[in-house]
């Protein structure tokens, strides 16, 4: 006799434990991609990360360049500031000294010129004395007056020597259109170059350079004597 109430009814085929397995596999297949998109992600967040440090790192090394520069540029500038007050300064010095140096040249030019101011005012009063005297008496004065006028005249030809003022010499010399002015012309024979007959004016040099042109009468040579001299000295450049 069959006891029904012991029988227990399996409903379990093996189609169901093949689709369970299936359902695993999947499940681990999934989170097996899911580990992978997971490992992907982290590695892209890691190497955005290591760019955004190189990044940040080449800011900084460029800021501190910046600064360097910047540094340098100012430290420049001071130095450039500071050349420009000291050539300045140096400027105004040299300036100063110049002009001292000059104001006690020309207060030791005066004070030899005042030495030839007393002796002309002599010589203006030995003059006037001479006329209240009689003729013989003054034409000795006559003769003491040019003396002393000569004497003063020396006196100050000196003192413009010793100034760095010195006569042009002249006379009697080729004719040279850097120190010569020639106010008249003579024709003349047997001369070969341009010479100065005759100085109306003379001229002066200044420490080297010419202060004033002596004012002359020259004596050119003929035109046929001038035109061989011309041609000689053509053939002289030639060779």
């Amino acid at each position: 006799m069959t006891d029904h109430g012991d029988i227990v009814e399996v409903n379990y085929t093996p189609e169901d434990e093949e689709e369970e397995e299936d359902k695993a596999a999947v499940e681990v297949e999934e989170h097996a991609e899911e580990d992978e998109h997971d490992h992907d992600r982290k590695a892209s967040a890691k190497k955005k990360s290591h760019a955004a440090k190189k990044i940040q790192k080449k800011i900084k090394d460029l800021l501190d360049s910046l600064e360097k520069v910047t540094a340098e540029k100012d430290e420049l500038k001071d130095k450039y500031l500071r050349s420009l007050a000291e050539m300045d300064n140096f400027r105004k010095r040299v300036k100063k000294e110049k002009d001292e140096f000059q104001k006690y040249v020309m207060a030791d030019f005066f004070l030899g010129l005042l030495e030839v101011v007393d002796n002309l005012e002599r010589a203006l009063k030995a003059r006037i004395a001479a006329e209240i005297q009689n003729a013989h008496s003054a034409a000795n004065n006559e003769k003491s007056i040019i003396s002393g006028i000569e004497m003063i005249h020396k006196q100050l030809v000196d003192l413009l020597k010793k100034n760095g003022v010195e006569e042009i010499d002249a006379l009697g010399r080729t004719f040279d259109p850097n120190v010569h002015q020639a106010l008249s012309k003579e024709e003349r024979e047997g001369i070969a170059l341009p010479v100065v007959l005759e100085v109306y004016q003379k001229g002066f040099m200044y420490n080297g350079k010419l202060l004033r042109p002596v004012l002359t009468k020259v004596a050119m040579p003929s035109e046929e004597k001038a035109a061989k001299a011309a041609e000689a000295a053509g053939e002289d450049k030639s060779e």
